[in-house]
């Protein structure tokens, strides 16, 4: 992990610099670049995009909500997103899991929470909150520990279906799935409306959950 490159991207200096210091500090990471806005998040990736994470605030001057997330996701698919946000609801978390990010910390977290969330999307991964998890309907420790049910019987995806969904579970944005596959983004869309059938979900955080549970990802 030490190799490691990671952008931060928030708009308090104060908690940009301390979460930096921190990271560092702890051997986390081995560089850290930092923007305050998307603006100059947008500037330093068309100079640089080498980086294994991006931890991004959803609350920037120039942007707010997940704009910023969509935007990287559309330019940079491979750069992996870790959201780090006070606002920390379970709809916003939907939202930003439905937008390709690999990773939610609350603010309110403690460090310890935000590098163990770290080194899961660095091992590639994907880090849902606990609490929202189970908001969402989902007991991963208990699942993770048990043997599965008749009830939980991993589906049997179509090879195309399996390509997508696979493009999924690394958050990659409909349109870039469709480009990266050879597929009409309506194409992709019938696909994985057929693999949330399949899972019994209705969205791509329960889709992450319902694979979680079935041990597909970890």
């Amino acid at each position: 992990m030490k190799e490691a490159r990671a952008i931060v991207v928030d708009d308090h200096p104060i908690v940009r610099n301390a979460l930096v210091t921190s990271l560092l500090a702890l051997s986390v990471f081995a560089e850290i670049e930092t923007a305050n806005c998307l603006q100059e998040l947008k500037a330093k990736l068309e100079r640089d995009c080498d980086f294994q994470l991006l931890i991004l605030d959803l609350s920037l001057t120039d942007i707010s909500g997940s704009g910023g997330i969509m935007f990287v996701r559309e330019r940079y698919p491979d750069i992996p997103i870790l959201v780090f946000s006070a606002s920390d609801d379970v709809d916003t978390i939907i939202q930003c899991f439905e937008h390709g990010v690999h990773g939610f910390v609350s603010k309110n977290s403690s460090m310890q929470v935000f590098i163990n969330a770290i080194k899961v999307v660095l091992e590639g991964g994907i880090h849902i909150p606990t609490s929202a998890a189970q908001r969402l309907g989902f007991n991963l420790p208990e699942s993770t520990h048990s043997e599965s049910h008749s009830s939980d019987v991993r589906p049997q995806f179509t090879p195309k279906q399996q390509e997508v969904f696979e493009q999924l579970l690394q958050g990659v944005p409909n349109r870039v799935i469709a480009k990266r596959l050879g597929m009409a983004e309506g194409t992709v869309k019938t696909h994985l409306h057929k693999v949330y059938q399949l899972l019994h979900v209705n969205s791509r955080a329960k889709a992450i959950l319902k694979s979680q549970q079935l041990k597909i990802i970890v």
